[in-house]
């Protein structure tokens, strides 16, 4: 299915809050199922497009629907109140997340923080919060967690030391890397003995399997592009220096998976020789 870019414009993006903006929106599917989303600032207020005009926002002037299966969608020709900004585009390519469409819409790095996401969409944070816990309520759960381990971060160090963002880059293994479990196994944090691990290494590398050991730290964000042998991760983690601990020894989930079907070692009692019994009951005397 190709993957095309129903958002026509006729007026510039710095004349949209200034007069009224006529544009052609569709609410079409794109490639790898990513969602598509259509969204209006009003002042400091974001209001999510759903099909209807919106008073004093948004007029539908006209649909055309076109039936295609699973593929069908509706194109929409809007019209905008003075003064209203739009944001226009679909969840991420790489990662289908509502915050990577984001920032392929406005024209920014991804947002991983509250404050980051506010800056991209143009608002303040609470109109983000707002705003985003009824819209992708995963994504702002997600961020949460991130604001959540940034100030446990700062809590854990009992030094004046800053945190420290470091990137940690793997793929493309060989055929023998793979056999080896590359894909299970931990990840070394460049210029420090900690390291980053699978919680469930059949999950894989995404959001919320992957936890720091070794120092105190906690996994940011996670940046994926395909390629050979299962391709390439990118994994920031915040860590606070100063932290290190002693790293457990790490066991090869495919080994543990064995030894647990083995199941215990079961000794098999030798039998016992019936000349050693006749000599049990008749000791050797000696003459």
């Amino acid at each position: 299915m190709w993957d095309s870019h129903q958002f026509t414009l006729t007026a510039t993006g710095h004349e949209q809050e200034s007069i009224q903006m006529n544009i052609e929106y569709s609410d079409q599917l794109g490639s790898r199922d990513r969602k598509p989303f259509l969204l209006f600032v009003k002042g400091d207020e974001i209001i999510p497009f759903a099909g209807k005009g919106i008073e004093g926002v948004v007029v539908v002037r006209s649909t055309k629907y076109k039936q295609d299966g699973r593929w069908s969608y509706t194109t929409y020709s809007l019209e905008l109140a003075s003064g209203i900004r739009h944001i226009a585009g679909r969840s991420g390519w790489e990662t289908n997340r509502f915050n990577e469409g984001l920032a392929s819409a406005v024209g920014c790095k991804s947002p991983e923080t509250w404050a980051e996401m506010a800056q991209a969409l143009g608002v303040s944070v609470p109109s983000a919060m707002e705003f985003l816990r009824g819209f992708r309520p995963k994504t702002a759960k997600r961020l949460d967690e991130v604001e959540r381990e940034l100030a446990a971060l700062e809590e854990a160090s009992e030094k004046e030391t800053d945190t420290v963002i470091v990137s940690v880059s793997f793929g493309n293994p060989t055929n023998r890397q793979m056999r080896d479990g590359f894909w299970e196994n931990p990840k070394s944090i460049p210029g420090y003995a900690a390291e980053i691990r699978l919680k469930e290494p059949a999950r894989g590398w995404i959001d919320g399997n992957i936890t720091v050991v070794g120092i105190v730290g906690t996994v940011l964000s996670i940046k994926y592009a395909s390629g050979h042998h299962g391709g390439y991760y990118a994994v920031s983690v915040g860590l606070v220096p100063g932290t290190e601990t002693e790293i457990p020894p790490f066991e090869v989930a495919r080994n543990k998976a064995a030894e647990e079907e083995r199941g215990p070692e079961v000794r098999v009692p030798q039998p016992v020789s019936p000349l050693a019994s006749l000599g049990d009951l008749f000791p050797k005397v000696n003459l």
